[in-house]
């Protein structure tokens, strides 16, 4: 794993600063870019494949849901974009970037489009009417006839709630998310939470008032877990899965706040272990999302698109690993 010292020096900044933008310290004074820099950096030192020379020759589009500000508070966007880029450049097509504040009218010629994140119906038709080669990532679209890539979240979310009841913790809470689409049109739940309600029902393990709502920030989750640790007391529960490391950074930021120890008091799994996991106090257990290789498979089912004209909708399922770290028991 690449040190906080290894990211200074490849981003030209000090060890402190690289700390403290990781850890998402407001109080630091730096510049966008900077801050930019620096997760890029965090998160490209994850990658060990190699790359190659990029000569330009059919050009593919790569949307982006998030705006590039907001992608920088939810790495893991971040990391899915930076796979399918990579792909892209080792199989040298080259690659035009959009993201949430450009206009979907405005994507040129292009032989294809990857579509990172949530849309709705009018604006896949936007897409759709762009290229006929449309892939999505982290978005189930193959009952809307588009080919996707997405990631394991119930099996990931029964291997979490399994290793609190292995600890010997059965009060399990969820800091779930939700979300809207960048026109406003479509709002979407957490798909973890009917796995979550389900597996701990059978186990009769089920709390309704257990599971939380934020909107996938650190700020959000910080404010709602306030309020929660206030208002429940002692039925506050000693272990918590959370939908994505920010929220769980504003967790941590909470419960800290609160007295509360961790993993002592709260153990804590979080999800898509994106650079911060490992740089943050205490380090998260998070699920790990091997977003290099959903970038990979959807750059391949572009390729194999373009090469073969398939008529047929395909949805490929990437697996997850559960990686413990001090946040947890």
């Amino acid at each position: 794993m690449a040190t906080i010292k290894d990211i200074a020096e490849k981003a030209g900044v000090s060890i402190t600063t690289v700390s403290r933008v990781l850890n998402y310290d407001k109080s630091l004074s730096v510049s966008e870019t900077t801050r930019k820099k620096i997760f890029q950096v965090a998160e490209s030192m994850s990658y060990t494949k190699n790359r190659r020379k990029v000569s330009a020759q059919d050009t593919i589009a790569i949307v982006q849901w998030y705006t590039e500000t907001k992608e920088l508070d939810d790495l893991y966007y971040l990391s899915i974009r930076m796979g399918a880029e990579k792909a892209a450049a080792k199989e040298n097509f080259k690659v035009k970037q959009y993201f949430a504040n450009d206009s979907l009218n405005d994507i040129g010629d292009v032989k294809a489009i990857i579509a990172i994140g949530k849309y709705s119906d009018a604006q896949i038709k936007k897409l759709a009417k762009k290229s006929e080669t449309l892939i999505f990532v982290d978005f189930d679209t193959l009952s809307k006839g588009y080919d996707c890539v997405v990631t394991d979240f119930d099996n990931s979310t029964r291997n979490v709630i399994d290793s609190f009841i292995d600890a010997g913790i059965t009060n399990i809470g969820m800091v779930s998310g939700t979300e809207s689409t960048s026109d406003g049109k479509l709002t979407i739940s957490d798909p973890r939470v009917a796995t979550f309600k389900n597996y701990l029902s059978q186990k009769g393990l089920f709390e309704p008032e257990d599971v939380f709502t934020a909107d996938y920030t650190l700020d959000g989750a910080y404010e709602l877990l306030l309020d929660r640790l206030e208002t429940m007391g002692d039925a506050f529960p000693k272990a918590l899965f959370i939908s994505n490391d920010a929220m769980a950074v504003g967790a941590v930021k909470a419960l800290t706040e609160k007295k509360k120890r961790i993993p002592e008091d709260v153990s804590i799994v979080s999800f898509n272990d994106t650079s911060i996991a490992k740089y943050v106090i205490p380090a998260l257990s998070s699920v790990k999302v091997e977003t290099t290789r959903m970038g990979e498979v959807a750059l391949n089912m572009v390729k194999n698109a373009i090469e073969t004209g398939k008529q047929t909708t395909e949805k490929v399922v990437v697996s997850n690993e559960l990686i413990k770290r001090e946040s947890s028991i």
